[in-house]
């Protein structure tokens, strides 16, 4: 399905002539079909044999500059034009003509003032005034906006109240700030369109050209219901969502989208970028890749490929793409900046103060290229990095980076209180960023000022818990403050940790197939294990890699490997938990009891206790999981002591400690899913739907809970509401596989084998991965308990 351009000017032009015209209106009317059906040499020739017997008739003069402007011979039409308005200068279908052709040819001051002219001549012109209306919002203010409005407000009843005249008054409304009228109007737009997909599909793009993203969403998603596995409407969809900054949304239905063409280069692009927004770096790298191998030639890709690398450290990649970039966007200088930048990093100083100067030279007025280079130089001349980075905040005194990276450079060569306001301004820009927050801290306590060093960098390691330099740290300054036994955990959790690396030669491993990145991680982990089986970080890695390939057995004898030998807290707690979330519990349960051992302030209890329970059963678990900390107590340990009551038959208690869960944590599915499972099993269904209607409210954008509030529906015997739940669903979450399948397992359980196949089969083409919906397992045999055993969202 290619996209639908919305025509604004979807009312007439006019092609007919008025009564009383000189010409045969027979012959014009077949002219008229004619070039409504396109075709533009029978609508010529029959307009020319009219002029023969009618040179001066202004409508077949005018008509047939139409068909001229069909073939873009705009300079051969004009004449035509100038002509019928000369023997009809007040004929408004002949002006409106004109004021089209003008618009064609690129000259819209002429066509406004021709619409002007065609108004003056009939006020309720409805194509006029729908044209000066699109016109006035081409500029994106309030009082154009006013303007279009006024235009608007002229239209007769009949054009006013359609989907071509509603649009360009709901972004109006939009722009002059009554959110309550425009909400009005789109609802009831919304309404009327949402079961045409080729409106719904314009519409939508007309609202994206105006950036009215969010309401743009909605149109499109109504016209992908239509067809939930159309290519081109996933594809502007997840553009659309991106643009409206719903990144989730936006990358469920791009990764459907490429799922379907993996080697399109515009949805790689596009999903990487969401990717990249979600920051989720290698991600957005893996399909970048791609992208470049689909599209060697794009700009865009090697841009955003070079910024990425740079902000995963990675700088040979990232200065290798700069120069792509340059090579292919020539014109572009900031890419010699950040190639400079890049090499700074590189510890090529000369090379890259070199590229930042030359940037510098030429966008004297750029605070970034300032603070790129105040940063270069002051890895050797402090004083001269000062003087740049003071120049970026002249030029933009808001620049939080430049800030931080000023007071660390105040900080590095001993200037503690000139530092000090700098990292504070910084901080109280980004009060989440832990390294603003770490030299903050740092400087603090150079300032003999403990206390609000150990707060701020408490704070950091909040906000950074991977970085080790800031635990490192907090732990110096717990130390200092005669902390002893926290300074020594947080000492021994740092011991732990690797030291942050920048990864190499990042882009040739993402480049490769991922086959070809599963069996090279393969060999030098088998490498690894043949040259040194007692290598706990290896036999880790293999556990962790065959668990993936579904190859349980190696996994068990990794697992029982490591229990075996000696390995570090860490690792011993991390392949507990991956065994645990195989199943595997009696494995788990050892490798987990080893690391509370060898670490009892890891944090274990919690993790204990489930594997406690999966082993040994729900007395056992609800025993361990007493000893997790008051203060750990959150909506995990919730679910798990709800899950353990249950077991244990205490169904009014699971479900209170399952209530507390939503409570304290409202926006957690997976909940909401438990507490409905044990009241539906408690035959509490009225107790269930309401339960829901909180989920609902809490996640809106979730489609899983329709899905389960049909499920309990369809239960209860009410199937035509079931049906009425999921068909809302689909028309909100056409990209959603879980709608299609539940339609689909409920179809089947009344009989309709063949229609239930044909909605299987669209939520397996929608990414469905389960065997109820695949039907790739032949123990499934009862397809409809997927409702309640597993969560919607990962059938």
């Amino acid at each position: 399905m290619t996209r639908t351009c919305f025509v604004m000017a979807a009312v007439t032009v006019f092609l007919l002539p008025p009564p009383g015209a000189a010409a045969d209106s027979a012959a014009l009317r077949d002219a008229a079909a004619a070039l409504q059906k396109g075709d533009l040499a029978g609508a010529e020739s029959t307009l020319r044999n009219e002029l023969k017997l009618h040179p001066a008739d202004p409508d077949a003069l005018s008509m047939l500059g139409m068909v001229l402007d069909g073939r873009k011979q705009f300079s051969e039409a004009d004449p035509l034009y100038r002509k019928a308005i000369a023997n009809a200068p007040r004929s408004a279908p002949v002006l409106g003509r004109f004021a089209n052709h003008l618009l064609a040819a690129g000259d819209e001051k002429g066509a406004h003032d021709a619409f002007e002219r065609v108004l003056a001549a009939d006020p309720a012109d409805a194509y006029a005034n729908l044209e000066l209306a699109r016109m006035a919002l081409k500029k994106e203010d309030a009082g154009h906006a006013k303007e279009a409005l006024r235009y608007l407000d002229h239209l007769p009843a009949g054009v006013s109240d359609s989907p071509q005249a509603a649009v360009p008054r709901l972004i109006a409304l939009d722009r002059i700030g009554d959110k309550g009228a425009a909400e009005t109007l789109f609802n009831r737009i919304s309404s009327a369109t949402q079961n045409d997909s080729r409106l719904s599909s314009s519409i939508g793009w007309t609202l994206t050209r105006a950036g009215q993203f969010p309401q743009a969403e909605t149109f499109l998603t109504h016209a992908l219901a239509a067809d939930p596995s159309d290519f081109q409407l996933l594809y502007d969809l997840g553009v659309v969502s991106l643009y409206a900054q719903h990144y989730d949304r936006a990358r469920e239905v791009l990764e459907k989208a490429v799922h379907q063409q993996p080697h399109n280069a515009d949805a790689l692009y596009s999903l990487a970028f969401v990717y990249s927004s979600l920051k989720q770096p290698e991600a957005a790298l893996r399909l970048l890749a791609e992208a470049a191998k689909a599209a060697p030639q794009r700009a865009d890709v090697q841009r955003l490929i070079a910024v990425t690398t740079g902000e995963l450290g990675a700088n040979d990649d990232s200065a290798a793409a700069w120069d792509r970039y340059a090579a292919l966007a020539p014109k572009d200088d900031t890419a010699r900046r950040e190639r400079g930048f890049a090499r700074i990093h590189m510890r090529q100083f000369d090379a890259g103060i070199a590229d930042l100067e030359w940037y510098i030279g030429r966008h004297p007025e750029d605070p970034a290229g300032y603070y790129e280079l105040g940063l270069a130089q002051s890895m050797n001349d402090p004083t001269k990095g000062l003087s740049s980075l003071d120049k970026a905040l002249q030029l933009k005194p808001d620049f939080v980076e430049a800030r931080s990276a000023r007071g660390a450079l105040y900080y590095l060569q001993g200037k503690t209180e000139a530092a000090v306001p700098d990292l504070e301004a910084a901080a109280a820009s980004q009060p989440e960023n832990g390294l603003i927050l770490d030299r903050l801290g740092q400087a603090y306590r150079a300032l003999d000022r403990l206390e609000d060093a150990i707060r701020t960098l408490r704070r950091a390691a909040e906000f950074a818990p991977g970085e080790p330099t800031i635990v490192l740290h907090l732990a110096n300054a717990l130390a200092e403050a005669g902390k002893d036994s926290e300074s020594e955990t947080l000492m021994g959790r740092y011991r732990q940790m690797r030291p942050t690396q920048a990864p190499r030669d990042l882009m040739r491993y993402l480049s490769l197939t991922p086959e070809q990145q599963k069996a090279d991680y393969r060999a030098r982990v088998e490498k690894a294990i043949k040259e040194n089986s007692g290598d706990a970080n290896a036999q880790l890695r293999y556990l962790e890699l065959s668990l993936e390939e579904g190859k349980s057995d190696d996994a068990l004898n990794a697992a029982k490997k490591i229990a075996s030998i000696k390995a570090s807290p860490a690792i011993l707690a991390e392949a507990g938990r991956a065994m645990l979330e195989t199943g595997m519990s009696s494995i788990s349960l050892e490798l987990l009891e080893k690391a509370a051992a060898a670490n009892p302030s890891a944090g274990l209890e919690l993790p204990l206790a489930i594997a406690a329970f999966r082993a040994h059963g729900p007395a056992d678990g609800l025993s361990h999981l007493d000893r997790v900390p008051t203060s750990e107590r959150g909506p995990d340990y919730d679910l798990a002591y709800g899950q353990m009551l249950d077991a244990a038959g205490r169904s009014a208690d699971a479900l209170a400690a399952l209530g507390r869960g939503v409570t304290a944590a409202p926006d957690r599915l997976d909940l909401y899913w438990q507490e409905v499972v044990l009241l539906r099993k408690a035959q509490r269904t009225e107790d269930a739907i309401h339960l829901l209607d909180r989920a609902e409210k809490a996640l809106p954008g979730e489609p899983s809970i329709p899905v389960l509030r049909a499920a309990l529906l369809e239960f209860a015997g009410n199937n035509e509401d079931a049906r009425k739940v999921l068909e809302g669903a689909r028309r909100r979450w056409p990209e959603a596989p879980s709608v299609w399948a539940a339609e689909g397992l409920i179809l089947e359980a009344h009989g309709k084998q063949a229609e239930g196949s044909r909605e299987l089969e669209t939520a397996v083409a929608l990414g469905a991965r389960s065997p109820e919906v695949r039907r790739t397992s032949s123990s499934v045999a009862d397809p409809m308990s997927v409702f309640f055993t597993r969560l919607p969202r990962d059938w």
